[in-house]
């Protein structure tokens, strides 16, 4: 294995929807075990029922990162223009970072594609947010709070393992 730097090129960086083929072949180790799992086991089942659509990150053909997306619709704090019950979104439901490649802003690029994938289907279906069921650490709300994502509601429970939160897309 040769050893990483601090530093990668990030234009090398390319984003490619997985099937099962892909899934099976990769090995993968963001140094939780329910992600790892997620993407190592239960993504089989996700893609097989339609419920997700699990995307990979590379970086010279090695798995830096993964995350999946499903439809969603959300109930939101603020007041809109028009006011619905709740409003369309695209849910990120997993992203995680192989650990080898974690604090090289892989994360944040992740992101920034995703809004750029939903920006394009908006000129397609009505997508208004993105939303995630963050881990309810403080390093994973700030790293989505610095991404632009707000808390949707505060739990009752502080204990809570995950957080709501969302992301604007009508918002710079």
């Amino acid at each position: 294995n040769n050893i990483i730097m601090n530093k990668i090129n990030c234009s090398k960086l390319k984003m490619i929807k997985a099937n099962k083929q892909i899934l099976s072949t990769i090995q993968f180790d963001c140094g939780d075990n329910d992600l790892n799992e997620f993407l190592l086991k239960d993504s089989f089942k996700n893609l097989e029922n339609s419920l997700s659509k699990i995307y990979l990150c590379l970086y010279d053909e090695t798995v830096v990162g993964f995350f999946s997306l499903s439809a969603d619709s959300i109930k939101i704090n603020k007041k809109l223009e028009i006011n619905y019950k709740t409003y369309p979104a695209i849910k990120i439901g997993r992203l995680a970072v192989h650990e080898h490649y974690q604090n090289m802003r892989i994360g944040s690029i992740i992101i920034d594609w995703i809004v750029g994938l939903c920006l394009e289907l908006r000129k397609d279906i009505g997508i208004r947010f993105i939303s995630i069921d963050a881990y309810n650490h403080e390093k994973t709300i700030n790293f989505y709070t610095k991404n632009l994502f707000e808390v949707l509601q505060y739990p009752k429970n502080k204990n809570k393992l995950t957080l709501p939160m969302y992301r604007d897309l009508c918002q710079k």
